[in-house]
């Protein structure tokens, strides 16, 4: 989506654009806002995995463990992607991982609500 946008390039530093965590002017918000949705994906996703730990649902703690370790894919290849100035191999495999981490969380909330459901019938 960013690099459709043509605004992956304004923010040439990682992790940070030149502004730091300031608001970002509007040169820069569309990846500012990019890296910070990241950021709390990867903070919810360390959170999940702490709670997961003591579940008894053994599908889903087997997806929060490759989702975490997909999202730490993630960042690493949102690295390669900046320094690169974007090689569209890099992008596409950056994009397929998103998807497939968005696929496996719905996953996860889709046997979630199912166990619950069940426990409560």
């Amino acid at each position: 989506y960013i690099s459709s946008l043509n605004r992956g390039v304004t923010c040439p530093d990682w992790p940070l654009c030149p502004n730091g965590f300031a608001f970002p002017p509007e040169k820069f918000f569309y990846e500012h806002f990019h890296r910070l949705v990241a950021i709390v994906a990867a903070i919810f996703t360390g959170i999940s995995l702490i709670f997961i730990r003591k579940s008894f649902w053994k599908l889903n703690k087997l997806v929060v463990i490759i989702v975490t370790s997909l999202i730490i894919a993630q960042i690493i290849m949102g690295i390669f992607v900046v320094t690169s100035k974007f090689n569209p191999i890099i992008v596409a495999i950056h994009l397929s991982t998103a998807v497939t981490i968005f696929s496996l969380i719905f996953v996860l909330f889709r046997e979630s609500y199912i166990e619950i459901k069940r426990k409560n019938v």
